[in-house]
């Protein structure tokens, strides 16, 4: 399994980075065919081959996916993608 794991510093406190990381939901998806649950600071992600977890607090957002077979060759571009989603979601 290939992981991809993000971290993105933010100075906009829990309440407000955790609204603004809940807009990529939609996005999310749409793009990649994943559904978040949340509890409380952290979401699971799940969708077809691909699994995770999406965790906010007062000053980082952290991205932990495990990407199955079929995703591992896109792994870059996944990453890309989701960590310039992240940083536009957070500014």
């Amino acid at each position: 399994m290939s992981q991809i794991n993000i971290e993105q510093h933010h100075a906009l406190g829990h309440a407000e980075a955790r609204k603004r990381v809940s807009t990529l939901e939609p996005k999310l998806k749409e793009k990649y065919g994943v559904s978040l649950e949340w509890n409380g600071n952290m979401a699971n992600v799940k969708g077809t081959g691909v699994s995770g977890t999406l965790a906010v607090d007062d000053s980082k957002v952290a991205v932990d996916l495990k990407l199955g077979f079929l995703l591992r060759p896109m792994a870059g571009k996944i990453k890309e993608g989701l960590e310039a989603q992240v940083i536009k979601a957070l500014a």
